[in-house]
């Protein structure tokens, strides 16, 4: 059993700040020889299984887990991390996977291991998500009485967790099973061919628990602790966490891989985009991730204090209608109001050319993006807008999820410049600002109320099939990432068609013939592909950042000498 005193101090110390009136400084040791992140607590979890997926992903979650396999650079063929080796049956049903030998999983304050990493972990890690329950004893196999309801009832809560990437890209109706065939070796069955599953497997989400753990946890009737209190195989691993204002890290001393060069990394989670640089500059962080764009003019060139740091990220900001809405079935009106959107003045005015005006639906980065593609076939043409719209009298609603993201620093700025170009082509706009939840809420009611609503989507790793499948295909019509509700059983049958090889160039001609066929029935605006973008002190050195915008600690260094 764990330790109850413990379980209840954490808890105190995280979910009780509200009444707290500060929050506690970073101790003086760490800040001398450790590094700052600064970054902001929007969507932070110690799981990003949970999060809403396409929220931002956190940086955190990459130092404490290791995935099976990992995306490298551009490349289309996952590298295997805790996979050692894998191999695909003729048929292409079955995938072998071998694992290595000898990792360990972090020992803390909560959890002592008393094995390495082996297959059960991945069996369990994977059933969890798939949504099978065969992975743990329920209540009713164990020989515990609970005298208390709620613990039944908490019990069986932390079993209905959510993974919503998963469930958008249906990953338990492409694989059949997962078992061991011994401590080092795991079979995973599909129903069908699917050349898609190492990329899944490798996206962000598909990080590896302890199934020792778990067990022992689902024993005191707290699984819920797997997502709250972490343990992994990763280069650090949590020393503390104080709710919304920071993360200490400590280096993971039996990482399996080449040691981390910082002993301690401080994750700062109270700053706001301008507060992070703010921070920066008066040396309180090493690194600012994400910061205020517009500031980012007001930076010397050639000032050795610091550097920029970015690279093109796995992402689309867009604008959806709502086909359930009469009006917005007329592909006619949704060319038109294309026209009428001015997409270069929102990246000079939101994004500080920080992005590009996104042609394609694919992004740029991904391999399968082509330069055959044709260029976005509305663009800014408000004359011949006014043309089509100024007469029908148009009276819309468009809503705007309220909160910052990767893919939109200012959404409801990016609306009210959407509104003003709509209304010289004669059409009224109105916005509504609406959080996520509520709308997650109303999607349930099937009340969502909208006729275009400004949302946007992050891959989790580059396979065109995760990033276009969620937000358009016929199964996640009425759902969170599917916002558009639109249906296309032609799109669906190409998209399917491209899991059906493992060719790279004949993946790619068709996730392009999808992509053609998106921009010419026009269900989103795509308007903006992100730069990801953190800030760094010149003593901070080997950053390496992903697409995603995931930062590998485990490669950082500080270069010696002054502050």
């Amino acid at each position: 059993m764990l330790n109850k005193k413990f379980f209840t101090s954490f808890y105190l110390l995280t979910f009780v700040v509200n009444s707290a009136m500060a929050a506690p400084r970073v101790p003086e040791e760490l800040t001398d020889n450790g590094l700052i992140y600064c970054t902001n607590a929007s969507g932070f979890s110690f799981n990003p299984q949970t999060a809403d997926a396409g929220t931002s992903m956190n940086v955190v979650t990459e130092q404490i887990y290791n995935k099976l396999f990992d995306i490298s650079n551009t490349s289309a063929v996952p590298t295997p991390v805790l996979a050692q080796s894998y191999s695909l049956s003729p048929d292409g049903k079955v995938i072998t996977i071998h694992l290595r030998r000898g990792i360990k999983f972090h020992h803390t304050d909560w959890f002592k291991p008393t094995r390495d990493f082996n297959a059960d972990d991945v069996v369990f890690s994977l059933n969890r998500v798939l949504g099978y329950e065969t992975y743990l004893p329920t209540l009713e196999q164990t020989s515990v009485s609970y005298k208390n309801p709620q613990y039944r009832i908490f019990h069986e809560q932390a079993k209905k967790v959510r993974f919503p990437y998963f469930e958008s890209i249906k990953l338990n109706q492409k694989i059949e099973s997962v078992k061991a065939l011994n401590p080092h070796t795991v079979e995973i069955t599909l129903f069908k061919p699917d050349a898609s599953i190492l990329s899944h497997l490798a996206s962000q989400y598909a990080i590896i628990f302890s199934q020792e753990y778990a067990v022992q946890l689902n024993a005191d009737d707290n699984l819920v602790q797997l997502d709250t209190l972490p343990v992994g195989t990763g280069p650090y691993k949590v020393k503390n966490y104080f709710r919304n204002q920071y993360v200490r890290l400590e280096k993971n001393k039996d990482y399996w891989k080449k040691d981390a060069k910082i002993n301690d990394i401080i994750i700062d989670l109270s700053t706001d985009r301008t507060g992070r640089l703010i921070k920066f500059f008066n040396g309180e962080c090493q690194i600012a991730s994400y910061p205020e764009v517009s500031q980012l003019g007001l930076l010397r060139e050639n000032d050795e204090r610091y550097y920029i740091k970015s690279v093109e990220g796995m992402n689309l900001a867009y604008l959806a209608f709502n086909f359930q809405k009469t009006a917005m079935q007329d592909a006619h009106l949704r060319r038109a109001i294309a026209q009428a959107i001015d997409r270069q003045r929102i990246i000079r005015t939101i994004y500080h050319n920080t992005a590009t005006v996104a042609n394609n639906i694919i992004p740029n980065i991904s391999w399968a993006s082509s330069v055959n593609t044709p260029d976005f076939a509305y663009d800014y043409s408000p004359q011949q807008a006014k043309k089509i719209l100024q007469d029908k009298r148009l009276n819309l609603s468009m809503w705007v999820i309220n909160e910052e993201q990767v893919y939109n620093p200012a959404p409801l700025k990016t609306a009210e410049l959407i509104k003003a170009d709509l209304a010289k082509a004669g059409v009224e706009v109105n916005i509504r600002s609406v959080t996520r939840t509520f709308l997650i809420e109303q999607l349930h009611k099937k009340s969502e109320d909208y006729d275009m609503i400004l949302t946007g989507w992050l891959g989790g790793n580059l396979d065109p099939d995760s990033f276009m499948r969620p937000i358009l295909s016929c199964s996640t019509s009425n759902e969170i990432t599917n916002l558009s509700n639109w249906c296309s059983e032609k799109f669906d049958q190409i998209m399917d068609e491209a899991l059906d090889t493992s060719n790279q160039r004949i993946r790619s001609a068709a996730y392009n013939q999808a992509q053609e066929l998106i921009l010419s029935e026009l269900p989103i605006i795509p308007i903006a592909n992100v730069k990801r973008v953190l800030v760094a002190g010149s003593r901070v050195q080997n950053i390496d950042m992903s697409p995603f915008g995931s930062l590998n600690f485990s490669t950082l260094s500080l270069r010696k000498g002054h502050k």
